[in-house]
């Protein structure tokens, strides 16, 4: 092996070593998916993360899109639907209007975890089908409300995230079911 190798493998060596780890935070529901019968006054998710301690945050902010034809939101209006953790945040507003946007409290920053509970969300249900539940940011579109603002927060320095989906399945009434196959039944019996 050539001096200029061994000298690379040591500096290559040398800058991972001082490097701080990769970290990227973890966004997910929960439950992840669910089924709730049309009739059912409502159904609720949690929105939770997976926060490093190389990524400890100081704001939060996220958009979640739900399909609605066959979700709407409890009360008519993400104000109303939506229940931020207080225990560990202070709510802030939105420009965008989803109220899915937070602080942590100057006392508690830094702020990193597993399994972290940052909001809940109630839907009603209004039609059948599967809503997939799509959770994102727009920060990389210059929206410093959105996304995870990193300790030291530098103005635009977020952290990595990944986002995982859920989805909401809205089925028939049992006794519906039941009606339905019966009539089914009968038809058979007919022929």
């Amino acid at each position: 092996m050539t001096w200029k190798r061994l000298l690379f493998r040591a500096a290559a060596i040398g800058l991972l070593a001082a490097s701080p780890a990769w970290a990227t935070i973890t966004v997910m529901l929960d439950p992840p998916a669910q089924s709730v019968a049309i009739s059912a006054p409502s159904v609720s998710v949690d929105i939770l993360a997976d926060i490093p301690e190389a990524d400890a945050i100081v704001q939060w902010g996220l958009d979640l899109s739900y399909d609605s034809p066959i979700l709407a939101l409890s009360g008519g209006s993400w104000a109303n639907a939506v229940t931020i953790n207080t225990a560990l945040f202070d709510v802030a507003v939105a420009p965008d209007g989803d109220e899915l946007s937070a602080l942590v409290p100057f006392s508690a920053a830094p702020l990193w975890g597993s399994n972290v509970l940052l909001a809940t969300v109630e839907f009603v249900p209004v039609g059948l089908g599967t809503s997939p539940l799509v959770l994102s940011d727009s920060n990389g579109a210059g929206d410093l409300t959105e996304g995870f603002a990193l300790d030291p927060p530098p103005t635009g320095v977020f952290a990595d995230v990944a986002y995982v989906l859920g989805a909401i399945t809205v089925t028939p009434e049992p006794a519906t079911i039941a009606l339905l196959a019966l009539g089914g039944l009968c038809l058979l019996r007919r022929r």
